[in-house]
């Protein structure tokens, strides 16, 4: 299983409720909205609108792993 905020237990989806039912994801360790959650977090950086690197504390969900 790939590492990505996706399946982290910190990772929250929060849908939008508009007509493209879109889903924002929420970071509860950094309280950043994340993009790029399907992608391998060992190969990108989340970074802040100010440019600071985000400390990412991943912790694999038990509920998505099956």
């Amino acid at each position: 299983m790939i590492k990505c905020c996706a399946n982290c237990k910190n990772c929250v989806a929060i849908p939008r409720n508009n007509s493209y039912n879109d889903i924002d994801y929420l970071c509860v360790i950094s309280s950043y909205f994340v993009i790029s959650v399907h992608k391998d977090i060992n190969r990108i950086k989340h970074l802040t609108p100010g440019g600071r690197e985000l400390e990412c504390k991943y912790e694999p969900d038990e509920r998505r792993l099956t």
